[in-house]
């Protein structure tokens, strides 16, 4: 027998928040509402949805699932779960029975540097939450810098990707099992239930990425991403991060605007008519490698309301049969419009907005269709460590996340 294994955490794109209800959140950026686990094998997880009175059950892989929230406000990270079926199905019952969280405060979610804020919400608009302290204090913060909200009801408001989400949840969940509040200036006493210390509060400097539809513009580059000599900083597991010097920080910040320009490119070619199937598909397999793997892009018709999101390599293979006999794509405006800056998980995150044109032409060269859409790109600068010559250093790899389109 399987059991289930998600349920809901945070809202995803959509910064809109639902009244309490189970929801399972997959790795290509969807979110399934009404859905409770109800088993679990070693590589899959089973759960059921309930749609107009009735339930369907449904298998996913553990890999395509990130994490899921229940509607008592507590959450699982599936890739948190033991390798060791008995141990993950006891970890997968802990969390279906576990009681609607203690305590009657919201948990404000701070990004950088990761904090957990219990607070009493007093105001809330699209745009800042005003609300009071644990010591009673009157406070305010914009959602920009938010992560995401945990409400006091079991509903919960996600700010980001749930991809981006999903390696902060382990810290976030210790916070809030703790209380512990990196918001003081200073650090509490462990106690036997939260043996750990505080994580090191990283640079002052814009953190959350708000949704495809919500950033605006900032004109000032954050003052906690770069610095004369590399910054390191530490987790609440003592991990030292690697930070970038100015020029390097210059630098990848061209770069990421010139995978932009990469992709546009490869969009002409898939789309090209007179080019034979065998180039069209090497510049798929190109322009899927710019970007992370859970990553989605949204589409919009004139002829249809709402946007669709689909993974990179559907809509490229989606794009490649057109039925056009020619078609131009091309972005214009392209900047940033939230500069790179070091999150929680020791990444840089930014995003950059540019305005598409569409143009797809018939026989004759006549328009058959044309839009213009507004679309932001995330964007994610991210370290890995290499070895030459028996010297080890740091290095950063550049890759593109979802597509959305600007509202």
């Amino acid at each position: 027998m399987k059991q289930t294994l998600l349920a809901t955490l945070f809202f995803l794109v959509f910064p809109l928040v639902l009244s309490a209800q189970d929801a399972i959140y997959t790795a290509n950026g969807n979110r399934i509402s009404d859905a409770q686990l109800t088993g679990l094998t070693e590589d899959k997880v089973t759960f059921t949805v309930q749609r107009d009175g009735k339930a369907s059950t449904f298998n996913f892989q553990r890999a395509n699932v990130l994490f899921a929230f229940s509607r008592t406000g507590n959450f699982l990270v599936i890739s948190e779960l033991s390798s060791d079926l008995t141990k993950a199905q006891q970890q997968l019952g802990a969390y279906l029975s576990a009681p609607v969280r203690a305590g009657d405060r919201e948990y404000l979610i701070r990004a950088v540097p990761l904090t957990v804020i219990p607070a009493t919400i007093a105001y809330e608009s699209d745009a800042v939450v005003n609300y009071k302290t644990a010591e009673g204090k009157s406070a305010s913060i914009p959602k920009s810098e938010l992560v995401g909200i945990l409400y006091q009801d079991g509903r919960h408001l996600l700010l980001r990707e749930a991809a981006e989400i999903a390696p902060l949840l382990k810290d976030i969940g210790g916070q809030i099992k703790g209380e512990t509040l990196a918001a003081k200036p200073q650090p509490a006493v462990p106690t036997a239930s939260s043996p750990e210390p505080l994580p090191t509060p990283l640079p002052t400097a814009p953190a959350a990425l708000p949704s495809d539809g919500a950033a605006k513009p900032e004109a000032a580059i954050p003052s906690g991403k770069v610095t004369d000599k590399p910054l390191t900083t530490e987790s609440a597991t003592d991990v030292r991060k690697p930070a970038l010097t100015e020029g390097e920080y210059q630098g990848y910040r061209k770069k990421a605007l010139q995978k932009v320009d990469e992709f546009v490119s490869y969009l002409n070619i898939i789309t090209d008519k007179k080019l034979p199937t065998y180039e069209k598909d090497k510049a798929i397999d190109q322009a899927a490698r710019l970007f992370m793997p859970a990553a989605t892009i949204a589409v919009t018709s004139t002829s249809k309301p709402g946007a669709r999101r689909y993974p990179i390599r559907d809509y490229l293979n989606r794009l490649k049969l057109l039925p056009y006999s020619s078609a131009r794509i091309e972005w214009s405006e392209v900047q940033y419009i939230k500069e790179l800056s070091q999150a929680a998980d020791g990444n840089y995150y930014g995003v950059i907005t540019g305005q598409q044109t569409f143009i797809g032409y018939g026989s004759q060269d006549q328009v058959l269709y044309s839009d213009v859409v507004q679309k932001n790109v995330r964007v994610k600068l991210q370290s890995y460590g290499s070895t030459s010559d028996g010297v080890k250093s740091i290095k950063w790899d550049v890759l593109l996340g979802s597509i959305g389109v600007a509202q």
